[in-house]
Parts: structure tokens; sequence; C-alpha cells
């Protein structure tokens, strides 16, 4: 008899690793690989002819911090392959965080990541305070794929710091309490570190995120601890100030990810070209700095109303409006010298290039004539601004219309160049974050399906490799790999038939809150987790599980390592 719990026989392998595709069986026990060999026999197998085997994907760049403690099957990540997640990115963890501090941490969650206050009060229940306590929170929950996180910068500051952590400087001893914070983080599972320096996010009250409140000397001090104890990468959210992480990673010999080389359209005042982010990325690669820019293949397209319109909220007339109750906006939005404002804000194009002319019209109550239809259009028709049309629609709606905008990552050239560009990592998902306007956990799907199989960016082997093994070397997991002796975290895929699906509207979170998700992948036959089917020709079994299979993700050297 077999010694095998599993044997996924037939299937074409690939590993990985990059190298090439074999025909070959894996056998699988106590949620290990066994054995990759021409024939492998197990108590249950699954028919894998015609199909390509492929490590679990990872995703490295989520905010499931909050969503993992009322979800733990971290959807809609785990109905598309990915088998590991990364939370915690641009300084935006959950913890660690004292009682006085949790209503402003939640504040900002709301304000960055479009976490929706009244689903966070409802879904988080804090039996935790430091981020081992958190981790340990994670554990005993239970999730059906992997879990990691970074601990965030914005957290550590307010926990040492309270309140006036979005007013000022750190002082030389809170500095020194914010590295031990930091250290015992890492010491305690977290990932790394992560903090947002991008300058143009608001949290709590429209107050300046603390990252940013946060001097340069305090970002490079808190990265630092990750070198000191020997633990974790750096995550940085830079915005368009990103040169200096590569002379700082030199110098801190730990890797370091940042967020994020996009294409914009040229001409875009507030960002710099792809392609000159490009070429310093690649000059500072080839002197020797281990810095991986993350890249995708997803546009960069919301969905958004007035009522909640936090893809503006980077300008100076919407940053005021933070502040109005939702009840009351309605009066700013026939303010004519607020909109005049905010037209001229939007016209300098110094904060964000609107695109104008990709927007339209999603949903209108009112007007449902109108769905479909470009705002620029029918502002030329009515003789007025595109922002004039969006905010009397709105109006007409009692701000219930969705309008749906495409900020940047449509040139369909320049993403292919990014995406195969060296030291260019996929990321940059934002699964669990702005869950109303996108639904971007679908990235991986959609890199193989409609990047790699139908533009043919590049041989499926690189393209598995880019998310699973690539992932797991920056992070420094033995993970990513179907090898034997490794981690038994595949997918079963009929590659002709992959696609990530539909987007649907669903009302499924805490306090009866809405988001977007891609619920009816096809070509997903199988995944298994640490050697447990979660999917089964093409459908969900979690609810058959006796308990999930995900683990906590851990550093290497971690005691928590060992168990995940």
């Amino acid at each position: 008899m077999s010694t095998n719990d599993i044997a996924v026989r037939g299937g074409t392998v690939v590993d990985g690793t990059g190298g090439p595709p074999r025909r070959a069986d894996i056998g699988i026990r106590d949620g290990r690989v066994t054995e990759v060999a021409d024939t492998v026999t197990g108590r249950h197998e699954i028919d894998a002819a015609g199909r390509l085997v492929v490590p679990g994907f990872l995703d490295i760049h989520t905010h499931y911090d909050p969503q993992v403690l009322w979800d733990g099957l971290l959807t809609p990540s785990s109905w598309h392959g990915v088998t590991g997640v990364v939370a915690g990115n641009c300084g935006y963890s959950l913890a660690p965080a004292r009682p006085q501090d949790r209503r402003s941490l939640l504040g900002t969650l709301e304000m960055v990541e479009d976490m929706r206050g009244p689903t966070l009060a409802a879904g988080v229940t804090w039996d935790f305070e430091t981020y081992p306590e958190y981790l340990a929170a994670v554990r005993r929950r239970g999730t059906a794929i992997h879990f990691g996180g970074f601990v965030g910068h914005t957290a550590v500051r307010t926990y040492v710091m309270g309140e006036e952590a979005y007013e000022r400087p750190a002082t030389d001893d809170e500095l020194v309490r914010m590295r031990r914070v930091v250290a015992d983080s890492l010491r305690g599972g977290a990932l790394g570190f992560s903090s947002d320096r991008a300058g143009f996010h608001l949290g709590d009250g429209g107050r300046l995120v603390p990252s940013m409140v946060a001097t340069q000397e305090e970002v490079e001090a808190l990265a630092s601890v990750t070198a000191e104890v020997g633990l974790g990468v750096v995550h940085i959210a830079t915005g368009e100030n990103y040169r200096w992480v590569y002379d700082f990673q030199r110098r801190l010999g730990r890797p370091l990810t940042w967020t994020s080389i996009l294409t914009y359209p040229e001409g875009t005042a507030s960002r710099a070209p792809y392609q000159d982010k490009l070429a310093d990325h690649l000059r500072g690669r080839r002197d020797g700095a281990d810095v991986w820019a993350q890249v995708t293949c997803r546009p960069i397209t919301q969905e958004f109303t007035v009522a909640e319109p936090t893809s503006f909220y980077a300008l100076p007339a919407f940053a005021d409006l933070v502040a109005v109750p939702v009840d009351r906006r309605h009066d700013v939005f026939r303010d004519h010298a607020w909109r005049a404002r905010a037209w001229a804000e939007f016209e300098s194009g110094t904060w964000l290039n609107p695109r104008w002319q990709t927007i339209t019209v999603s949903s209108s109550p009112s007007r449902p004539d109108l769905v479909g239809a470009p705002v620029a259009a029918i502002a030329a028709e009515r003789g007025t601004t595109p922002f004039d049309v969006i905010c009397d629609l709105a109006l007409d709606d009692d701000l219930a219309s969705r309008f749906t905008v495409t900020f940047a990552n449509d040139d369909k050239d320049g993403v292919t160049e990014l995406v195969r560009s060296e030291g260019c990592i996929m990321g940059l998902s934002d699964a669990g974050a702005h869950v109303g306007q996108i639904c971007d956990a679908v990235m991986p799907t959609d890199f193989l399906a409609n990047w790699v199989r139908d533009r043919d960016v590049m041989p499926v082997e690189r393209g598995v490799h880019k998310l699973t093994g690539e992932i797991a070397d920056v992070l420094g997991l033995d993970r990513g790999r179907l090898r034997p002796g490794g981690h038994a975290d595949l997918v079963v895929l009929d590659y002709a038939a992959l696609s990530p699906g539909p987007t649907r509207r669903v009302r499924d979170l805490p306090a009866d809150g809405e988001r977007l998700v891609a619920d009816a992948p096809t070509g997903i036959d199988h995944i298994l987790v640490a050697g447990v089917p979660i999917r089964e020709h093409g459908a969900q079994i979690t609810d058959r599980l006796d308990r999930l299979p995900g683990t906590v993700l851990t550093p290497s050297g971690t005691p928590e390592a060992s168990h995940g």
C-alpha cells in the first residue's frame, strides 16, 4: 500500500523554479511533497491529466490585516489559487495597538484603504495588543491559506506616541522604544517592516498619516532593525520619492521592496514616466542594490461614489471633505465655489491626473440611460466640466451613483516591459483593501491567463516562477517550489480554460458591508494547502474540512518558523 496520502497524477509540473515544464506525478504526505517522479501512487489520487500542476501562488502585497480576523478563508484570494498572502503593507498593520489607539488605527484604515468603518468595528475583536499577540489571534481563528504580515510604521508610531504620532517628530527616547517594538515584532513572527512615505495619504480625521510625519532618519532607523536582528525584509510605499531606497538598501543589507512602478499617460505632471523609474531601478540593481520594485498587470481602475471619494482624497479640496459627515456632503457638492476650487486642482495635475476621458457612469438610479457613458462626452453635450457632471448626477441620485475611472497602468506595451524586467516583482494586488472600488486579488489568474498565455509575454515557467518561487525568495520563505521535502501547496490548472471570471458586488461583510468579488474563476481545478484540498474539481470545499490548513508565515530563524 502506498505511503503517500495523496498522489497528483498525470499532470505537467511547472515547479516554480523557472525550469521547463515536465510530465511528472507528485506524492504528498503530512503536508509535504515526498516525491516528484514519473509514477507516484497514493491513498487518494488526483487526476491531473492534461493539466498544469504549479505551486500555490504567493501575494506579497495585501491588506488582509482586519479581514483575516473574521474571514479565515481570505476570500477572494483563496478562490484564485493563492496559498500564501502578506499583509501589513504600506505601514498599516493592525498591531501593535493599545486600547486607546484602536479607534485612530481603524480610522486610518478607513481613510487610506477604503475599509468601511462599521465593518471594521463589527468585524475586529481586539484580543491582542502586540504584533506577536496579533499573529497568535490569527492562529487561534485559523486560515484556509497561509498568512503573514509586516509590522507597520503607522501602528508602531501610534503605539509609542499615541495621538502625537500624527503631529510631531519622535524624541530620541521614543525612537528607541519604537525600535524595540519592531525588534519584538520581528522576533515574534513579523515578515518585515513596512512604511508609507508616498506623502499623499490622509489618515484618521484627515490628518497626514503618522509615517509621513516621521523624519527620514526615523524611517531608516526602524527599517534597520531588520538587519540588526537578522530577520525580515523592508517594504516602502515610496510614491515618487523612490531613489533613496537603492543607496539605503546597500547600507541596510536586507532585501527591500517598494511600491510601485506603474505606467501613466505621457505628460502626467504628478508622476515620473515609468521608463525613467525603470531605468533608475535597473541602474540601482546593477550597482548592487537588492531592491525589488513591485509591478502589476492590472490597470489601476476604481469604482467610486462622491459620498466616499477616496480616489480623490489626495487633492486639498477633497481633504477638507474628510471632516464633513456623509449626510452633509450634499451641501459641499452643491457649492459651486468649492467645485471651481476642486476643478482647478484637478486641472493643475499637481496631485493626480483624473483622466476624464476614462471616467464612465457605472450606475445611476435616476439616469440608467447614462450607464456606460463617458462623463467627458456628457459634459461636452451639457457645456460644462466633467466634474460638474459627476457632482450633478450624484446629487440627483442622493450620492448613490457610481463612476469608474482608470488612473494608470493601461498601457499594454509598458506593462509588458515592466513585468518582463529584471528585479520587478509581481505585487500591488491590494487584496483586502479598497473592496468597494476594486477586486485585484485576481492578479495571479489574470497574469497567467491574459498575459502569459494570451499575450505570450513570457514562457509559462517564467510566469509561474514570478508568482511563486521569486516572491518566496525575496521574502526568505521556504515556499513557492514543488520539490521533495517542500511544502505541499499546489494548484492544478486547466490552463486553456483559466480565467479570473466576472466581478460582482455583494454584501457579505460584517455590518452589512459590501464589496467587489470575483468568485467564479475558471480553470482552477484543485487547490491544496499543506497537503489538504480546499478546492476539488473547480469547487471550494472548505465547508467540509474539520480544520483549516493554513499557517502563519514567519521568517526563517524565528521559533514560529518551524510551524509555518
